[in-house]
């Protein structure tokens, strides 16, 4: 668990990254984290779960603007879902998660934040 001088909210950074991953409430508590956390690993993995979530939106959205391609938008929010899951397990057990492309993302975002 990390000392209190290195992070804003009593929650230890394994908690704080897999809360960022959860579905569903996943983007708002990764906001919350990126205004108020100090701790640079929940930072980092509170972006890359936004640039994850407004991925997977722009994908289904594109998806569904023809007819024969919205008939895959189930499958990628059902894969969505499986992905959230997965890194929510693996940032609780402490696994640092860099997941191609928007990983690279992410640190170019870090650095202007």
């Amino acid at each position: 668990m990390a000392s209190k001088s290195t992070n804003s909210t009593n929650l230890s950074p394994n908690i704080a990254n897999a809360l960022c991953y959860a579905p569903i409430i996943g983007w708002i508590a990764a906001i919350v984290f990126l205004i108020v956390e100090k701790n640079s690993s929940v930072k980092w993995n509170a972006v890359q779960s936004l640039l994850l979530n407004v991925l997977l939106f722009v994908v289904n959205f594109a998806l569904g603007l023809t007819i024969v391609l919205a008939l895959l938008t189930p499958i990628i929010w059902l894969a969505g879902l499986v992905l959230q899951l997965v890194l929510t397990v693996k940032a609780y057990q402490g696994s640092a998660i860099k997941l191609p492309l928007l990983s690279g993302w992410t640190d170019k975002v870090i650095r202007k934040v």
